[in-house]
């Protein structure tokens, strides 16, 4: 996939085989908002789901160490489980979702988002050149996805929730 730039070039955007359609027929390409999103300085990785669903959710591995400097938490006063539940990072995260998708499309943008695990090749999430193996993390996160999207049901804003206990199960 691609775009025709102002200046004449034309810019890759993505690739056909990872689009995917939600519910309500519009098409999304996750690669892109992934992008979006994982410029922020406290998602280290991002992965979008939302094939066949009403909306977009996003799994997301944090950078703990920079939001403890930037909400200034010492190392040892708090575990990432601790961090995962406290109201400050849950906001701050809930902003810098905000700011990186504000240029996306209304449908585009995920609804509910949950913390989880690094993805690594240890735990075969990543292949040998670094590439997340959607359709792996999608698998293991099945339950935690499913989840998101009944919370989303009570709630109209971002939906967020804590990974641990998928963590264990992956």
């Amino acid at each position: 996939m691609g775009r025709l730039g102002e200046d004449g070039y034309v810019r890759i955007t993505g690739r056909i085989k990872e689009q995917y359609k939600l519910d309500n027929g519009k098409y999304v390409v996750p690669t892109v908002i992934e992008e979006s999103i994982g410029m922020s300085r406290f998602i280290r990785q991002v992965v979008l789901c939302g094939s066949n669903r009403p909306h977009n959710v996003a799994l997301i591995v944090p950078e703990w160490d920079v939001i403890r400097g930037a909400l200034k938490i010492p190392p040892n006063k708090a575990t990432e489980e601790e961090l995962a539940n406290d109201k400050r990072v849950l906001r701050l995260i809930d902003s810098e979702l905000d700011v990186h998708t504000a240029h996306l499309k209304k449908f585009e943008r995920p609804k509910a988002w949950a913390f989880v695990a690094p993805f690594t090749a240890a735990n075969n999430m990543l292949t040998p050149k670094m590439s997340i193996r959607r359709h792996l993390v999608v698998r293991a996160y099945e339950d935690l996805i499913a989840n998101l999207y009944k919370e989303d049901e009570h709630d109209k804003e971002y939906n967020h929730t804590s990974g641990d206990e998928e963590k264990k199960a992956a």
